[in-house]
């Protein structure tokens, strides 16, 4: 009987091996899934959380790591990682929200009307190796000048689409306070939602008004765009209030949905207790922390109960 029982032991240790190999290994992988301890969390004004990180192994993944570094103003900015384009300077960045804010590249041409030179600056943003994504609900396409017209392309030109628009020829008296109408600013909605979007400008400038010889366009948060004449008739003005507004990023966990993402425990990001997992769009998922609790689902023991909500929770009456 004896030797019955340390046979099925014997067969059962490999398999005992390999189910404690196998969880071992998930922990393992969940630890690295997880904020390394000592990581920078700031970076100037600006507030970093997981799954960014600012540095090696910081983030969840390479895609989710951002620069710290000065920008042109000389303050401390996190960056994202611009791929083909320039680096991208982060605003702000929230994980329960979803949502980023960078400094609105823009492109540009002005005339001298000294020389007759036309000089030109083409930009764009190139999220493609990062998780984030253009909101096309929360930005809008926007030109600035006259007779210029500008467009935007998304996600390059063979697979993606443009979107475009001409501020019309000025004149003092056309002018419309705080009305982008088409005269001297026009607007236009941009279709989808992109990783990859590049802003061409042209103009004509004969009859060129002694007021206006700059044209713009520049992608923006709409809610927080109002235009201004002084952008028509004061140089510089536009420059100095552009760099308070900023362009809308969603960002995602991967590209999968939650369905397929909760299979794999070992690369599945909502991993807080009290939290759950959201499809966004079709481009990948999101974490939240459950109704009543607050805090970052991607983090363990991130969800904790909102205080306001436990105190307003009926007590049940003692029979």
């Amino acid at each position: 009987m004896a030797s019955l029982s340390f046979f099925k032991l014997a067969l059962l240790t490999p398999l005992l091996l390999l189910v404690l190999a196998s969880s071992t290994s998930s922990v393992a992988q969940l630890a690295r899934l997880q904020p390394k301890i000592g990581c920078q969390t700031q970076c100037g004004d600006v507030k970093v959380d997981y799954p960014f990180g600012i540095g090696k192994r910081c983030g969840r993944s390479e895609h989710f790591q951002l620069l710290c570094k000065r920008n042109d103003r000389g303050r401390f900015k996190p960056f994202i990682r611009g791929n083909k384009l320039d680096d991208l300077e982060v605003n702000s960045i929230s994980v329960t929200e979803g949502l980023a804010r960078i400094k609105n590249p823009v492109s540009s041409l002005c005339y001298n009307r000294t020389n007759g030179y036309v000089t030109f600056e083409f930009a764009g943003a190139d999220l493609t190796q990062t998780p984030f994504w253009v909101s096309n609900t929360r930005n809008m396409f926007i030109v600035i000048g006259s007779n210029v017209f500008a467009y935007i392309s998304l996600n390059g030109t063979k697979s993606g689409y443009t979107a475009g628009c001409v501020a019309q020829k000025l004149s003092k008296e056309s002018m419309v306070k705080s009305s982008c109408s088409g005269i001297g600013c026009c607007e236009a909605t941009i279709p989808i939602r992109s990783k990859l979007y590049f802003m061409l400008i042209d103009g004509s400038f004969s009859n060129v008004s002694s007021f206006n010889t700059c044209g713009h366009a520049v992608l923006t948060e709409v809610d927080r765009f109002r235009f201004s004449t002084s952008y028509l008739t004061t140089p510089g003005s536009f420059e100095k209030d552009i760099v308070n507004l900023s362009v809308v990023l969603d960002w995602t966990i991967g590209n999968e949905k939650c369905e397929l993402a909760q299979r794999n425990i070992t690369s599945y990001a909502c991993v807080s207790s009290h939290s759950t997992c959201i499809d966004y769009h079709g481009l990948g998922y999101r974490c939240s922390c459950l109704h009543g609790y607050g805090g970052n689902p991607y983090i363990l023991h991130g969800c904790q109960i909102i205080k306001d909500i436990q105190r307003s929770v009926p007590v049940p009456l003692s029979k």
